[in-house]
């Protein structure tokens, strides 16, 4: 179950677009609660406008003991600059051998899989392309993997940006006003 729309395979990668930040929270503090409670090890990286303190609050308030899991490694919250960049620049590949490494030790102590989200709210218009030959990496990467991963962009973007988005995913969620969907 991803938390959000309903079950889907491992090697998925999906996205959303959010508006606010309480739209952020809400998809992805049941997307993440559906992973710890279905036994997969979950990482969160996070940006702007709900930074690593404020993710790991909302989990909180959601009933979970998010410091068990930190403990137990089930759970890793941490923020966007420490994962995708080193200075100003984009890691791309390195970032996903990270992510496959993850994958890996994930499996190792466990886990059913592994489940990532990151919010790309912190690109900026020349980080752009960078990005875009990494989500396509990713989506190819991980086809049969044992992640199920879902990006979040914030709105508003271009019509022309949002087709980039849409089409380096397996599928973009609809939602949250009548309830999530993974559009068929």
């Amino acid at each position: 179950m991803t938390g959000i729309g309903g079950a889907v395979p491992y090697g998925t990668h999906l996205c959303h677009f959010y508006e606010t930040r309480d739209e952020l929270a809400a998809a992805l503090v049941t997307y993440f609660t559906a992973g710890l409670r279905g036994g997969e090890r979950c990482i969160w990286i996070t940006a702007a406008p709900l930074g690593a303190d404020e993710a790991e609050a909302e989990l909180r308030n959601a009933g979970l003991d998010v410091d068990a899991a930190v403990r137990q490694g089930s759970l890793v919250i941490r923020d966007h600059s420490d994962w995708y960049s080193e200075g100003a620049r984009l890691k791309g590949s390195a970032v996903a051998d990270l992510w496959l490494e993850e994958e890996r030790r994930s499996l190792a102590a466990g886990y059913r899989g592994l489940r990532i989200t990151g919010n790309t709210s912190f690109l900026t218009p020349a980080g752009w392309p960078e990005f875009m030959d990494y989500e396509a990496l990713i989506q190819r990467l991980f086809a049969d993997r044992r992640i199920v991963t879902l990006c979040s962009y914030r709105l508003p973007l271009g019509a022309a940006e949002v087709h980039e988005v849409v089409q380096r995913h397996h599928c973009a969620l609809h939602g949250p006003h009548q309830g999530w969907q993974i559009p068929r």
